[in-house]
Protein backbone atom coordinates (compact mmCIF):
# COMPACT_ATOMS: atom_id res chain seq x y z
CA UNK A 1 0.00 0.00 0.00
CA UNK A 2 1.27 3.51 -1.07
CA UNK A 3 1.90 5.54 1.37
CA UNK A 4 0.51 9.29 1.06
CA UNK A 5 0.81 12.83 2.85
CA UNK A 6 -2.40 14.25 2.54
CA UNK A 7 -2.02 18.20 3.15
CA UNK A 8 -4.96 20.32 4.30
CA UNK A 9 -5.07 23.66 2.94
CA UNK A 10 -9.34 24.22 3.27
CA UNK A 11 -11.25 25.13 0.66
CA UNK A 12 -14.85 24.36 0.18
CA UNK A 13 -14.21 20.73 0.81
CA UNK A 14 -14.09 21.74 4.73
CA UNK A 15 -16.80 23.99 4.80
CA UNK A 16 -20.17 24.23 6.48
CA UNK A 17 -23.02 27.08 6.05
CA UNK A 18 -23.21 29.81 8.87
CA UNK A 19 -26.51 31.37 9.91
CA UNK A 20 -26.44 32.87 7.10
CA UNK A 21 -26.19 30.59 4.59
CA UNK A 22 -22.60 31.28 3.57
CA UNK A 23 -20.02 29.04 3.38
CA UNK A 24 -17.23 29.13 5.71
CA UNK A 25 -13.91 26.72 7.22
CA UNK A 26 -15.84 24.55 9.67
CA UNK A 27 -14.39 21.27 9.39
CA UNK A 28 -11.00 19.73 10.23
CA UNK A 29 -8.76 17.22 8.48
CA UNK A 30 -9.71 14.79 11.05
CA UNK A 31 -13.37 15.21 10.03
CA UNK A 32 -12.98 15.17 6.22
CA UNK A 33 -11.06 11.77 6.55
CA UNK A 34 -13.79 10.41 9.10
CA UNK A 35 -16.86 11.11 6.54
CA UNK A 36 -14.58 9.45 3.56
CA UNK A 37 -13.85 6.03 5.36
CA UNK A 38 -13.23 4.94 2.13
CA UNK A 39 -9.83 6.37 1.42
CA UNK A 40 -8.04 4.22 4.37
CA UNK A 41 -8.52 1.56 1.93
CA UNK A 42 -6.49 3.24 -0.72
CA UNK A 43 -3.11 4.31 0.60
CA UNK A 44 -1.39 4.79 3.88
CA UNK A 45 -2.74 8.33 4.75
CA UNK A 46 -0.68 10.57 6.50
CA UNK A 47 -2.36 13.83 7.66
CA UNK A 48 -0.40 17.40 7.83
CA UNK A 49 -3.27 20.25 8.66
CA UNK A 50 -1.57 23.22 7.06
CA UNK A 51 -3.98 25.89 6.87
CA UNK A 52 -8.41 26.01 6.71
CA UNK A 53 -9.48 28.85 4.72
CA UNK A 54 -11.34 30.51 1.90
CA UNK A 55 -9.00 29.65 -0.83
CA UNK A 56 -9.04 33.39 -1.35
CA UNK A 57 -6.91 33.78 1.10
CA UNK A 58 -4.30 31.96 0.00
CA UNK A 59 -1.47 34.04 -1.47
CA UNK A 60 2.56 33.54 -2.82
CA UNK A 61 3.94 33.22 0.96
CA UNK A 62 1.42 30.48 1.54
CA UNK A 63 2.78 29.14 -2.38
CA UNK A 64 6.23 28.73 -0.26
CA UNK A 65 5.12 27.37 2.86
CA UNK A 66 3.33 24.27 0.73
CA UNK A 67 6.07 23.72 -0.89
CA UNK A 68 8.95 24.03 1.50
CA UNK A 69 6.46 21.23 3.77
CA UNK A 70 6.48 18.84 0.65
CA UNK A 71 10.26 19.73 0.02
CA UNK A 72 11.13 17.97 3.36
CA UNK A 73 8.68 15.41 3.10
CA UNK A 74 9.39 14.09 -0.48
CA UNK A 75 11.48 10.90 0.82
CA UNK A 76 8.53 9.86 3.03
CA UNK A 77 6.12 9.69 1.19
CA UNK A 78 4.85 8.05 -2.25
CA UNK A 79 2.50 11.09 -3.38
CA UNK A 80 0.79 14.18 -1.99
CA UNK A 81 -3.00 14.96 -2.03
CA UNK A 82 -3.11 18.40 -1.68
CA UNK A 83 -6.80 19.69 -0.34
CA UNK A 84 -7.84 23.28 -1.75
CA UNK A 85 -10.51 25.25 -2.60
CA UNK A 86 -11.14 25.76 -6.59
CA UNK A 87 -10.80 29.31 -6.41
CA UNK A 88 -6.97 29.76 -6.76
CA UNK A 89 -5.92 26.12 -6.86
CA UNK A 90 -4.74 26.47 -10.39
CA UNK A 91 -2.55 29.48 -9.20
CA UNK A 92 -1.23 27.15 -6.37
CA UNK A 93 -0.63 24.19 -8.33
CA UNK A 94 1.26 26.57 -11.32
CA UNK A 95 3.47 27.80 -8.29
CA UNK A 96 4.19 24.42 -6.70
CA UNK A 97 5.38 23.15 -10.12
CA UNK A 98 7.91 25.91 -10.43
CA UNK A 99 8.72 25.76 -7.12
CA UNK A 100 9.52 21.49 -7.27
CA UNK A 101 9.99 21.63 -10.79
CA UNK A 102 12.45 17.71 -11.07
CA UNK A 103 10.57 16.51 -7.80
CA UNK A 104 9.64 12.86 -9.45
CA UNK A 105 6.78 12.79 -7.00
CA UNK A 106 2.74 13.02 -7.73
CA UNK A 107 1.52 16.05 -6.42
CA UNK A 108 -2.75 16.20 -6.74
CA UNK A 109 -4.81 18.91 -5.66
CA UNK A 110 -8.09 18.06 -5.31
CA UNK A 111 -11.25 19.60 -3.40
CA UNK A 112 -14.81 20.19 -3.97
CA UNK A 113 -17.63 22.41 -5.17
CA UNK A 114 -19.86 21.09 -2.11
CA UNK A 115 -19.17 20.73 1.41
CA UNK A 116 -18.43 16.89 2.52
CA UNK A 117 -21.18 16.55 4.21
CA UNK A 118 -24.19 18.01 1.77
CA UNK A 119 -26.23 15.84 0.00
CA UNK A 120 -25.33 15.56 -2.70
CA UNK A 121 -21.86 16.49 -2.72
CA UNK A 122 -18.54 15.79 -4.89
CA UNK A 123 -16.36 15.64 -2.12
CA UNK A 124 -15.94 11.97 -1.58
CA UNK A 125 -15.30 11.45 -5.47
CA UNK A 126 -12.49 13.92 -5.79
CA UNK A 127 -10.81 12.51 -2.75
CA UNK A 128 -10.58 9.05 -3.51
CA UNK A 129 -10.06 10.02 -7.25
CA UNK A 130 -7.13 12.06 -6.57
CA UNK A 131 -6.01 9.12 -3.37
CA UNK A 132 -5.79 6.52 -6.24
CA UNK A 133 -3.80 8.82 -9.29
CA UNK A 134 -1.38 9.72 -6.71
CA UNK A 135 -0.85 6.08 -5.69
CA UNK A 136 -0.83 4.72 -8.87
CA UNK A 137 0.57 7.66 -11.70
CA UNK A 138 3.71 9.36 -11.93
CA UNK A 139 1.75 12.82 -12.96
CA UNK A 140 3.94 15.09 -11.16
CA UNK A 141 1.57 18.17 -10.41
CA UNK A 142 -1.79 17.64 -11.17
CA UNK A 143 -4.98 18.62 -10.45
CA UNK A 144 -7.93 15.77 -10.46
CA UNK A 145 -11.71 16.91 -10.15
CA UNK A 146 -14.80 15.71 -11.64
CA UNK A 147 -14.31 13.41 -14.35
CA UNK A 148 -10.69 15.38 -15.32
CA UNK A 149 -6.78 14.61 -14.34
CA UNK A 150 -5.47 17.80 -15.27
CA UNK A 151 -1.55 19.09 -15.88
CA UNK A 152 -1.87 21.57 -12.55
CA UNK A 153 -0.02 24.13 -14.56
CA UNK A 154 -1.87 24.15 -17.78
CA UNK A 155 -5.57 24.39 -15.24
CA UNK A 156 -7.88 26.98 -15.52
CA UNK A 157 -11.00 27.41 -13.40
CA UNK A 158 -13.87 27.32 -15.70
CA UNK A 159 -17.06 27.08 -13.94
CA UNK A 160 -18.03 28.19 -10.30
CA UNK A 161 -20.87 25.40 -9.84
CA UNK A 162 -19.83 22.50 -12.75
CA UNK A 163 -18.39 19.21 -10.84
CA UNK A 164 -16.09 19.90 -13.77
CA UNK A 165 -14.69 23.07 -12.56
CA UNK A 166 -11.46 23.09 -14.36
CA UNK A 167 -10.53 22.23 -18.19
CA UNK A 168 -6.79 22.63 -19.80
CA UNK A 169 -7.84 24.59 -22.88
CA UNK A 170 -4.33 24.32 -24.31
CA UNK A 171 -3.74 20.77 -24.35
CA UNK A 172 -5.21 17.67 -23.99
CA UNK A 173 -5.97 16.62 -20.46
CA UNK A 174 -3.51 14.45 -18.77
CA UNK A 175 -6.29 11.66 -17.99
CA UNK A 176 -9.76 10.78 -17.05
CA UNK A 177 -11.99 9.58 -14.47
CA UNK A 178 -15.06 7.40 -15.42
CA UNK A 179 -15.40 4.02 -13.87
CA UNK A 180 -11.33 4.38 -12.75
CA UNK A 181 -8.68 7.44 -13.08
CA UNK A 182 -7.25 6.10 -16.08
CA UNK A 183 -4.38 8.04 -17.75
CA UNK A 184 -3.91 8.91 -21.39
CA UNK A 185 -1.16 11.05 -22.03
CA UNK A 186 2.64 9.93 -22.02
CA UNK A 187 3.94 10.83 -18.59
CA UNK A 188 7.50 11.46 -18.89
CA UNK A 189 9.99 13.11 -15.75
CA UNK A 190 11.95 15.43 -17.16
CA UNK A 191 14.57 17.70 -15.42
CA UNK A 192 16.73 17.37 -12.37
CA UNK A 193 15.71 18.45 -8.68
CA UNK A 194 17.48 21.40 -8.07
CA UNK A 195 20.31 21.58 -5.92
CA UNK A 196 18.81 24.60 -3.66
CA UNK A 197 15.01 24.55 -2.82
CA UNK A 198 13.69 27.72 -5.26
CA UNK A 199 10.16 28.18 -3.19
CA UNK A 200 9.91 32.10 -2.67
CA UNK A 201 7.97 34.22 -4.35
CA UNK A 202 7.71 38.06 -5.01
CA UNK A 203 4.18 38.87 -4.60
CA UNK A 204 4.50 42.30 -6.45
CA UNK A 205 2.90 41.61 -9.60
CA UNK A 206 -0.42 42.83 -10.57
CA UNK A 207 -2.69 41.18 -13.51
CA UNK A 208 -4.14 44.27 -16.27
CA UNK A 209 -7.29 43.52 -18.54
CA UNK A 210 -6.97 45.72 -21.52
CA UNK A 211 -10.35 47.24 -22.24
CA UNK A 212 -11.48 49.71 -25.04
CA UNK A 213 -10.65 52.74 -23.41
CA UNK A 214 -7.71 52.06 -20.81
CA UNK A 215 -5.65 54.59 -21.35
CA UNK A 216 -2.04 55.70 -19.64
CA UNK A 217 -2.82 58.03 -17.15
CA UNK A 218 -5.29 55.10 -15.62
CA UNK A 219 -1.72 52.93 -15.09
CA UNK A 220 0.75 55.78 -13.97
CA UNK A 221 0.13 55.14 -10.57
CA UNK A 222 1.71 51.63 -10.47
CA UNK A 223 4.92 53.37 -11.99
CA UNK A 224 5.24 55.14 -8.16
CA UNK A 225 4.33 51.79 -6.53
CA UNK A 226 6.70 48.82 -5.54
CA UNK A 227 4.97 46.88 -8.53
CA UNK A 228 7.90 44.84 -10.22
CA UNK A 229 6.09 42.88 -12.63
CA UNK A 230 2.46 43.24 -15.04
CA UNK A 231 0.43 41.07 -17.18
CA UNK A 232 -1.41 42.60 -19.50
CA UNK A 233 -4.53 40.50 -21.07
CA UNK A 234 -4.55 41.81 -24.25
CA UNK A 235 -6.60 41.71 -27.34
CA UNK A 236 -6.43 38.88 -29.75
CA UNK A 237 -2.60 37.68 -30.12
CA UNK A 238 -1.00 40.05 -27.88
CA UNK A 239 -2.46 43.63 -29.37
CA UNK A 240 -1.70 46.41 -27.32
CA UNK A 241 -3.51 50.17 -27.95
CA UNK A 242 -1.05 52.60 -29.32
CA UNK A 243 -2.03 54.75 -26.79
CA UNK A 244 -0.58 52.55 -23.73
CA UNK A 245 3.09 51.91 -25.69
CA UNK A 246 4.56 55.08 -24.01
CA UNK A 247 3.66 53.59 -20.31
CA UNK A 248 5.19 50.19 -21.51
CA UNK A 249 8.58 52.00 -22.50
CA UNK A 250 7.77 54.21 -19.05
CA UNK A 251 7.85 51.10 -17.37
CA UNK A 252 10.90 49.07 -19.04
CA UNK A 253 12.77 52.19 -18.24
CA UNK A 254 12.15 51.98 -14.46
CA UNK A 255 13.13 48.31 -14.38
CA UNK A 256 8.91 46.81 -14.80
CA UNK A 257 8.88 43.64 -16.03
CA UNK A 258 5.70 43.40 -18.82
CA UNK A 259 4.37 40.52 -19.71
CA UNK A 260 1.26 39.78 -22.52
CA UNK A 261 -1.31 37.35 -22.55
CA UNK A 262 -4.41 36.94 -24.67
CA UNK A 263 -7.62 37.28 -23.90
CA UNK A 264 -8.76 34.50 -25.73
CA UNK A 265 -9.52 31.29 -24.00
CA UNK A 266 -7.46 29.69 -26.22
CA UNK A 267 -5.56 32.45 -27.19
CA UNK A 268 -1.47 32.33 -28.08
CA UNK A 269 0.47 35.57 -28.21
CA UNK A 270 1.69 35.89 -31.57
CA UNK A 271 2.76 39.62 -31.08
CA UNK A 272 4.41 39.99 -34.87
CA UNK A 273 1.27 39.55 -36.82
CA UNK A 274 -0.30 43.38 -35.91
CA UNK A 275 2.18 46.25 -35.68
CA UNK A 276 -0.03 47.20 -32.29
CA UNK A 277 1.47 43.99 -30.80
CA UNK A 278 4.84 44.75 -32.58
CA UNK A 279 4.66 47.91 -30.65
CA UNK A 280 4.52 45.90 -27.56
CA UNK A 281 7.43 44.34 -28.46
CA UNK A 282 9.64 46.80 -29.14
CA UNK A 283 8.87 48.45 -25.67
CA UNK A 284 10.31 45.21 -23.83
CA UNK A 285 7.23 43.01 -23.79
CA UNK A 286 7.68 39.55 -23.03
CA UNK A 287 5.20 36.93 -25.06
CA UNK A 288 3.27 34.85 -22.29
CA UNK A 289 2.44 32.06 -25.83
CA UNK A 290 -0.24 29.63 -24.49
CA UNK A 291 0.21 30.51 -20.34
CA UNK A 292 -3.07 30.62 -18.43
CA UNK A 293 -2.89 33.72 -16.58
CA UNK A 294 -2.49 31.69 -13.46
CA UNK A 295 0.58 29.86 -14.66
CA UNK A 296 2.40 33.05 -15.85
CA UNK A 297 1.38 34.96 -12.64
CA UNK A 298 3.03 32.26 -10.52
CA UNK A 299 5.82 32.09 -12.89
CA UNK A 300 6.84 35.65 -13.42
CA UNK A 301 6.25 35.75 -9.14
CA UNK A 302 8.87 32.86 -8.73
CA UNK A 303 11.28 34.07 -11.52
CA UNK A 304 11.36 37.87 -10.04
CA UNK A 305 11.92 36.55 -6.67
CA UNK A 306 15.51 35.01 -7.84
CA UNK A 307 16.48 37.97 -10.15
CA UNK A 308 16.30 41.62 -10.90
CA UNK A 309 18.20 40.87 -13.82
CA UNK A 310 16.58 41.71 -17.45
CA UNK A 311 17.98 39.28 -19.80
CA UNK A 312 17.94 36.44 -17.30
CA UNK A 313 14.31 36.91 -16.25
CA UNK A 314 13.46 37.43 -20.15
CA UNK A 315 15.33 34.43 -20.91
CA UNK A 316 13.27 32.36 -17.92
CA UNK A 317 9.94 32.95 -19.15
CA UNK A 318 10.36 32.48 -22.56
CA UNK A 319 11.59 29.11 -21.63
CA UNK A 320 9.14 26.10 -20.65
CA UNK A 321 10.44 25.42 -17.07
CA UNK A 322 7.81 22.85 -15.81
CA UNK A 323 5.77 21.87 -19.23
CA UNK A 324 3.43 25.22 -18.64
CA UNK A 325 4.11 26.59 -22.42
CA UNK A 326 4.41 25.67 -25.31
CA UNK A 327 7.18 27.76 -27.43
CA UNK A 328 6.42 28.79 -30.83
CA UNK A 329 8.64 29.37 -33.66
Amino acid sequence: MKKICFIFCGGTVTMKRNEQGALMPFYDADDVLRLVPQLKDLADISVIKLANVDSSNIDPAFWTVLAKTIHEKKDAYDGFVITHGTDTMAYTASAISFALKGLHKPIVFTGAQKPVEDIPSDASHNLINATLVASRYPVGVAIVFGSKILQGNRATKVSESSLDAFDSPMVPPLGEISLEPAIFTRLSASGKVPRKLQAAFDPNVIVVQVAPGLARFHLRSLLKSNVRGIIFKAFGPGNIPDSLIPFLNEAKNQGITIVVLSQCRKGITRMQLYDVGLQALRAGAIPGFDMTVEAAYAKLTWILAQTRNKNVISRLFEKSIAGEVTIYD
